[in-house]
């Protein structure tokens, strides 16, 4: 009887558990405390058991653990399956259940993008991803989820890099704006010719990568991605790897590409990420990196660039503080941010762009007229192109570099979206990709026109959805930056080259290749650059 009463309490306990604490509120970061408090409970109880001082033996504790764990789960499943909010919303019975199920799709082939696509088609606008997550291809979601006045807030995927908070992963509106603002310097009409040079020499060394394998196939992808990375890594820490003049992946781009697979990983299992970065031997790469990281940040304050970069800015804004730990966490993930948030969404928008006039040999000749009647290829001289714009758009729409959307959460009271209520404090987002090729926004979605952007404005039905570099309080704040790069690499090596896939290769192996990292990663696209006569 003792026994039985025993099983019975410990069900009770395990599901009130449950109800009580771990249904309410956000618990990945404190997933560590919870995991020890049990640890340490258990261990006091197998201490009083065998000091016999709670009736039990060793074996019939550990089945009263059991009951334990099995109420807990049992009442989580039941909750999640018929109680939860989101019952009512189609999905998948298994994405009811656990994110386990969406994570194991994102990463078989690393393609969630696609995968949540075939989710939308499959279930209509709103699908059910996680217990606690829905998926939003309703084309009014866009302004009702990331608008300025939006009354959601960043999910639970922002805490990743905790302790270490860059800006845009700052979750907190009211310090997210005050962050904002010394960003926001860094990327004025001034400040960004103050990068020319910087961005200048980096083009430099691509052209001279070109150069030396003209009319030979050549893995542009790679060239574009190191190309990116020189730029940002020397905005950042005014210095570079070199990987342009080196042809070699440096220790932080290997790094940061690994990383980028990781939030994969752990983008609807953020609970777990805490494990990773505090259990040793687990978390050696983890500290490895941020040590890298501060070791930069040394160099950096010690040398005073002779050029603006975005770091001095963000350098005296943390002098002005009290230099609190937290102050310099936030700058180490601020550090980072610059270099791989400015540099992957770059390198996959430049690569698709060539591979789409690669295959086009009249859209890049059409290109090539309008560059050739330029007075220079100064920046200024390229806004003057409303068809290099209309290229990099159609680009952006049809592979956005955050294909499957950013996280948000809905305010207690709930979200309207049309005249759907979604309940309060649900993870939702917009799947970019789906949405950027919705027939209800776009007509003929899935082709590549960008005369849509300009003498054929009829093919665009709802603008307001295209949104590549979000919009709201978060939009990217190095927008205008990224933009400037493209136009400037895409039009140097156009007007001295002619550019062609090499053989062999087929758009079906490319687009297939794709990968979705947070991120969008582009596959190898083997190029052939043959000077042109003019």
């Amino acid at each position: 009887m003792q026994l039985t009463n025993a099983r019975l309490l410990a069900s009770i306990c395990g599901v009130s558990a449950h109800v009580l604490v771990f249904r309410v509120g956000e618990w990945d970061l404190a997933s560590p405390s919870i995991f020890v408090f049990h640890a340490l409970l258990v261990a006091t109880a197998l201490f009083a058991s065998r000091v016999q001082l709670l009736g039990l033996s060793v074996s019939e504790l550990m089945t009263c653990l059991g009951y334990y764990v099995a109420g807990l789960y049992a009442s989580m499943m039941m909750y999640r399956a018929y109680l939860h909010r989101l019952c009512k919303y189609p999905g998948p019975v298994l994405a009811s259940l656990t994110n386990f199920y969406i994570t194991a799709r994102s990463v078989s082939k690393f393609q969630l993008f696609k995968e949540i696509q075939k989710l939308h088609l499959q279930y209509g606008d709103y699908v059910r991803l996680g217990p606690s997550e829905l998926s939003i291809a309703d084309p009014k979601a866009v302004e009702a989820i990331y608008g300025s006045k939006s009354r959601t807030t960043k999910g639970p995927w922002y805490t990743l890099l905790e302790p270490r908070t860059p800006v845009f992963m700052v979750r907190d509106k009211r310090e997210h704006a005050r962050r904002r603002k010394t960003w926001d310097l860094a990327f004025t009409t001034k400040a960004l010719h103050g990068y020319d040079f910087r961005i200048t020499k980096a083009i430099t060394e691509l052209l001279q990568v070109v150069d030396r394998h003209q009319e030979q196939p050549i893995n542009m992808t790679t060239w574009f991605s190191f190309f990116a990375f020189d730029v940002m890594e020397d905005l950042a820490f005014n210095k570079t790897s070199h990987m342009l003049r080196h042809g070699q992946e440096s220790y932080i781009f290997k790094t940061m590409r690994g990383d980028m697979y990781s939030m994969a990983f752990f983008s609807h299992l953020p609970w777990l990420m805490p494990f990773l970065k505090r259990t040793p031997v687990l978390n050696s790469n983890y500290l490895k990196f941020w040590r890298w990281i501060q070791n930069q940040i040394d160099e950096r304050i010690k040398n005073t660039p002779d050029w603006p970069d975005i770091f001095s800015l963000l350098l005296a804004d943390f002098n002005r503080g009290s230099k609190t730990q937290q102050e310099r966490w936030d700058l180490h993930g601020d550090a980072q941010l610059i270099v791989i948030a400015g540099s992957e969404s770059v390198s996959t928008t430049i690569t698709h762009v060539f591979f789409h006039l690669a295959h086009d040999a009249h859209l890049a000749y059409a290109l090539q007229r309008e560059l050739d009647v330029l007075p220079g290829l100064a920046h200024d001289n390229l806004l003057k192109i409303p068809l290099l714009d209309a290229v990099i758009h159609e680009t952006m729409r049809l592979h956005p570099a955050v294909p499957s959307g950013t996280q948000r959460v809905t305010p207690p009271e709930g979200l309207t979206i049309g005249e759907r209520h979604i309940p309060g404090n649900i993870i939702v987002q917009v799947p970019s990709y789906t949405v950027f090729r919705d027939a209800r926004c776009f007509v003929q979605p899935n082709d590549f026109i960008p005369e849509r952007w300009t003498t054929r404005p009829d093919l665009i039905l709802d603008k307001s959805v295209f949104i590549p570099f979000n919009i709201g309080t978060s939009a990217c704040v190095g927008k205008r930056l990224a933009l400037m790069e493209i136009r400037r690499v895409v039009a140097e090596l156009f007007w001295r080259y002619d550019v062609g896939i090499a053989p062999g290769h087929t758009k079906e192996a490319f687009l297939e290749g794709k990968q979705d990292t947070f991120t969008l990663m582009s596959p190898p696209l083997p190029l052939i650059f043959t000077p042109r006569n003019r």
